[in-house]
């Protein structure tokens, strides 16, 4: 009886570590994507679509969708950015963020003064619930990077050593820490990509931003860590994405 108790209980063990990837080396493709999810980077008809942020053609007004792929309304983001009844981001410096051009897009920002990208922290938000920390990254009008991965020369706690690190960043803008991403890959407590076990980091010297698709930032779904990976979430990219 002990033997075969042992024996179940060991080819239970087995069956989850075969179904589940090594830290989820995981890229989603339209036909094998997670129950409710989308890859939500191209619509083909109305909008550019960029991660979480998405342009509509005709007046340059930004929306922003979640990882369904829904137009995210009355929602409020880190850094005060917030979004209108019919979707309209509204910055948090309370500018509505609807051009006309993207002409118009660039003269807006030449008006402000210039005010680079850094880490901040949500004082009214907890460290870490259920993987999401309270870190976000952007300007003071809003947080820059959402529903995506973003390879960043500076880390949370402020330390450079020269090299990029891969962090995720939920729908509302906070940074995924302690935790499996929503496609599937670990990250540690400063949101650091974990690939086989160790940080994933690269070097901009050996890989330069014209090399492996720029290394700069990936939708969540599509994440470029090495050649290969970068290879296939650019041809993600280049497909209008079926689900709008």
């Amino acid at each position: 009886m002990k033997k075969r108790l042992l024996g179940v209980i060991l080819s239970t063990i087995l069956t989850v570590t075969m179904a589940t990837p090594a830290f989820a080396d995981i890229i989603w493709t339209a036909d094998k994507l997670p129950a409710g999810y989308t890859t939500n980077e191209w619509e083909n008809k109305n909008f550019f679509l960029n991660a979480g942020t998405a342009i509509k053609k005709d007046t340059y007004t930004y929306y922003i969708k979640d990882l369904h792929g829904n137009i995210m309304k009355n929602a409020a983001f880190a850094g005060g950015m917030t979004t209108n009844a019919d979707g309209v981001v509204i910055l948090g410096n309370g500018h509505v963020a609807s051009y006309g051009s993207q002409h118009g897009q660039l003269e807006y920002a030449n008006t402000l003064t210039y005010e680079p990208l850094s880490w901040h922290q949500d004082a009214t938000k907890s460290t870490n619930e259920k993987g999401v920390s309270n870190l976000w990254y952007g300007r003071s009008d809003g947080c820059y990077p959402i529903s995506k991965w973003q390879w960043l020369m500076v880390s949370p706690d402020g330390k450079k050593d020269g090299l990029k690190y891969a962090y995720c960043f939920n729908e509302y803008g906070y940074l995924y820490t302690n935790t499996i991403t929503p496609d599937g890959y670990m990250v540690n407590e400063l949101g650091q990509l974990i690939i086989d076990g160790k940080v994933k980091t690269i070097d901009p010297k050996t890989n330069p931003g014209n090399k492996w698709y720029g290394y700069a930032d990936f939708p969540i779904g599509a994440l470029g860590y090495d050649y290969d990976s970068c290879g296939r979430a650019a041809q993600l990219w280049g497909t209008p994405n079926p689900f709008f």
